[in-house]
């Protein structure tokens, strides 16, 4: 009679230890599905390979389209900024509204440089971005610019709405598709490589065109060369200035920090 008890004790540390065990594997299984969210969610950001400061560069597509990022850039060694910067990327209402009132305004700039061509363009897939590089947080505003460059035989030109009321206070950027090459651009760069161009801050942009070709043998495309930045662009009056809009609603957060 004396074992039975010690038997049951045995038999109910053993089933306490089985359930100790599962339960260390159930967390485990949530912890790494969880740090590979998270790696994930890191790799998409940085996907964007955003410049690390005030930028807009225009990614073009061969089908005439164009990828167009704003950027703008928190010093995270500054408590405010960082702060800021961190209290944007947790809010998603915040979020929502810059994305949506950038894109309201490139849909804007897009209807008039429509009128004045004659193509058809339309803007979609408004998206915020976030990355870090060192002591720089960066957020990019983006867009996907349907019909922005024309398509002339194998040629993309560039001109509207960078030819009529263009003028910007950093440098302005334009990368050609994969496989293409700059041909031509007007004004004169003050970077050019095979594959984009860079205009700085004091450039004036009447009369616009940039215009990119098949390269021969289809390779060109540039290294990144760490002038990608540019900066806030603004289209005659009239119109809405993009960088100083969406700047305002992203310092708004800063503010409020302060």
């Amino acid at each position: 009679m004396t074992d039975r008890p010690d038997l049951t004790t045995r038999l109910a540390a053993t089933e306490r230890i089985r359930l100790g065990c599962v339960l260390v594997a159930l967390v485990l299984l949530v912890m790494a599905s969880v740090a590979a969210t998270a790696a994930t969610a890191q790799s998409t950001e940085s996907a964007a390979s955003l410049p690390a400061e005030p930028a807009f560069v225009v990614d073009l597509e061969t089908d005439g389209s164009a990828h167009v990022t704003l950027v703008t850039t928190f010093d995270l060694t500054t408590d405010s900024e960082r702060e800021a910067f961190e209290a944007l990327r947790a809010n998603e209402t915040a979020r929502e509204q810059r994305t949506n009132r950038f894109a309201a305004r490139m849909r804007a700039i897009a209807n008039r440089a429509e009128n004045d061509t004659g193509r058809e363009m339309a803007i979609r897939n408004p998206d915020m971005t976030f990355s870090t590089e060192n002591d720089t947080g960066i957020v990019g505003l983006s867009v996907t610019w349907d019909g922005l460059a024309a398509q002339e035989g194998d040629r993309l030109v560039l001109r509207e709405p960078f030819a009529s009321g263009f003028d910007i206070d950093r440098p302005f950027r334009i990368v050609g598709p994969d496989g293409y090459a700059l041909g031509t651009a007007t004004p004169t760069p003050t970077n050019q490589q095979q594959n984009s161009a860079r205009w700085s801050a004091t450039t004036q942009f009447e009369g616009f065109e940039a215009v990119f070709a098949p390269a021969v043998g289809g390779t060109a495309t540039d290294a990144d060369d760490g002038t990608s930045g540019a900066g806030a662009p603004g289209f005659g009056i009239g119109v809405a200035v993009v960088a100083v809009l969406a700047a305002s609603a992203l310092l708004v957060a800063r503010r409020h920090q302060k």
